[in-house]
């Protein structure tokens, strides 16, 4: 058996329309077409009644508007001027937000005028919102707003300050760096003469006094001309350094490492038993005479300081995030991971002079030709024998990330 339930028919909304209107929180009344107040709230009676206002049922509220005097005065005007465009249909809606301060606090409002037909009449809706927790919150995000700006202007102001700072030591700094190379560059080349007189007037020593001289006066001889030739060395040493410092921007172009590796390995003076290699290699951006004066250093190094065994050296690389990536072994004497950093370091030796030549120079030379191109040169973990030294160079046609 099926059973019925039968709804009781719904209340008409007219039967809450009084009670919701008195409800609501906002300030409401509702106007004829000539201003005159015909209905208000319970929150518009209270509000009213609190700040010593007559605008109760009867008043004509364009007029009170109209009348509006001091601050009020132009809020009042455009409410009123807002209300007659609504009641006339020449303007849908119209709002206004406005402050409306106590003695006792800041308080703002928004006014909202609808409008509506009753019995053949227009109607408007005043209602005047309470917005003053929303207001001191745009105005407090305001002034934190022009506080971070400010901020952030004098940070700014700030960091372009110390930029053109940086910009004059930088400034500063290369020309502190070209002149020092210049001067390099002047004074070892008239260094040049003085040695060349020397190492002259010493050999003309040696041939026409030749018998005349007893043991210790040859002795003293032989060592004049080492020292000459030394210093010739450490000449043509600072020469390549000031070289490389003073070349500001290098002729750059493909440059391929296996072409360099053939052309500096023939003047090499290798061992007979030596055996060199050199794998197949991408292109790197560089400059050419650099990187023949880098392998030059590099393989001078591991013929130098060879061991006794026949010499071995090899260079290989990859390519890898815009930077080729090069490694040369040998199986020489090897060098203690402690002093990996050390010979980097102009001047610096781990062997007596007498033992091996040069002036500890060679791997200084060869870092600041690297770091020019943004790469590193590093020596390897150590293990086994030899030595394995990497170094990366941008490759040909890439904008490397960092290596």
């Amino acid at each position: 058996m099926l059973a019925f339930r039968m709804s009781r028919p719904a209340a008409s909304p007219g039967r809450y329309a009084i009670a919701a209107f008195d409800a609501l929180t906002a300030h409401i009344a509702i106007l004829n077409r000539d201003g005159v107040i015909q209905a208000v709230n319970q929150a518009w009676i209270r509000f009213a009644q609190a700040n010593d206002a007559a605008d109760f049922v009867g008043t004509n509220y364009l007029q009170v508007c109209d009348g509006a005097q001091g601050e009020d005065q132009p809020d009042a005007a455009q409410i009123a001027a807002g209300i007659r465009a609504v009641l006339a249909g020449t303007q849908e809606a119209f709002e206004l937000e406005y402050p409306c301060h106590s003695p006792t606090e800041d308080r703002y409002f928004l006014a909202r005028v609808t409008c509506f037909a009753q019995d053949g009449a227009q109607y408007a809706v005043v209602a005047h919102e309470n917005i003053t927790r929303r207001k001191q919150a745009e105005m407090s995000l305001r002034q934190l707003n022009r506080t971070l700006e400010q901020r952030v202007e004098a940070r700014t102001q700030e960091i372009a300050t110390i930029n053109q700072a940086l910009e004059r030591k930088n400034a500063e700094l290369e020309r502190s760096v070209r002149d020092l190379g210049e001067f390099a560059y002047v004074a070892s080349h008239d260094l040049q003469e003085p040695l060349r007189t020397l190492g002259m007037y010493t050999d003309l020593l040696r041939h026409r006094y030749h018998d005349q001289l007893d043991d210790r006066a040859h002795g003293y001889i032989t060592h004049i001309t080492e020292q000459v030739f030394r210093a010739r060395q450490l000449v043509r040493d600072v020469l390549t350094l000031s070289s490389v410092n003073a070349e500001a921007e290098p002729d750059l172009g493909a440059v391929h490492l296996q072409a360099c590796w053939e052309a500096v390995t023939p003047g090499l003076p290798w061992p007979e038993d030596a055996i060199a290699t050199c794998g197949i290699l991408p292109p790197v951006q560089a400059s050419a005479p650099q990187i023949q004066q880098l392998l030059t250093n590099l393989l001078g190094n591991a013929i130098k300081f060879r061991s006794k065994r026949p010499l071995r050296v090899s260079l290989t690389g990859w390519q890898q995030d815009g930077w080729v990536h090069c490694t040369l072994r040998d199986n020489g004497i090897g060098i203690a991971p402690e002093h990996h950093e050390k010979v980097f370091l102009m001047f610096q030796r781990l062997h007596r002079r007498t033992s091996a030549g040069g002036n500890g120079i060679g791997l200084a030379v060869c870092r600041r030709i690297v770091e020019r191109y943004g790469g590193r040169i590093w020596f390897g973990d150590g293990a086994g024998e030899g030595v394995t030294i990497h170094f990366t160079l941008p490759a040909r046609g890439e904008s490397p990330a960092a290596p």
